[in-house]
């Protein structure tokens, strides 16, 4: 498995993961994941901030983003994958003490508005994350998007669940995708 996750974000991923933390460049989180496609990793798990209805984590089944480009748009790299990919199924959710559903990407999580989750009918609102998603899904990859929701007048401290949640994801990944067999 393979974790990006961000910079303030404190966990113990010690045999479960390597960890990078996410850059402030966007381009350097994508090739990163490229490259870690290229060794043979087919499991991510992305940490992302986010804003709820309330204070909880959130591990994506699904995504929307309609704003900003894909980083799938332009020349294709024929060695990751097909030129029009189709990322249904990419995400895997393990059960846990989290919750699971939509994440909405949208240009700034902390402006966004009650309204904008209510308009896109999904648990959460994010900046990024889908984007190194997209690329582990273009790949073959599957991957684990976790969310740390904030409340709309609060943050949230409660405990990083990313050990769990990494531990619960190589389980049901090698139960799902490799018959049991050896992890990744």
């Amino acid at each position: 498995m393979f974790a990006i996750i961000p910079e303030n974000w404190k966990c113990d991923l010690k045999d479960l993961a390597e960890v990078f933390r996410r850059s402030d460049d966007p381009l350097e989180n994508h090739d990163m994941i490229r490259s870690v496609l290229m060794d043979g990793e087919r499991l991510f798990l992305i940490g992302t901030e986010g804003v709820s209805d309330m204070n909880r984590y959130i591990v994506a089944v699904d995504h929307i983003a309609l704003f900003g480009s894909s980083p799938l748009a332009g020349p294709n790299r024929d060695d990751l994958g097909p030129r029009f990919p189709s990322l249904m199924g990419m995400y895997i959710a393990p059960d846990g003490e989290w919750d699971s559903g939509v994440v909405a990407r949208v240009p700034d999580w902390r402006l966004a508005t009650p309204a904008e989750l209510r308009l896109f009918a999904t648990e959460t609102l994010v900046s990024e994350g889908i984007d190194e998603a997209e690329i582990a899904g273009h790949g073959g990859a599957k991957v684990v998007l976790l969310v740390r929701s904030h409340g709309w007048e609060s943050i949230n401290t409660q405990p990083l669940p990313v050990r769990e949640v990494a531990s619960a994801a190589v389980d049901l990944y090698n139960l799902k995708f490799t018959g049991g067999g050896e992890g990744q």
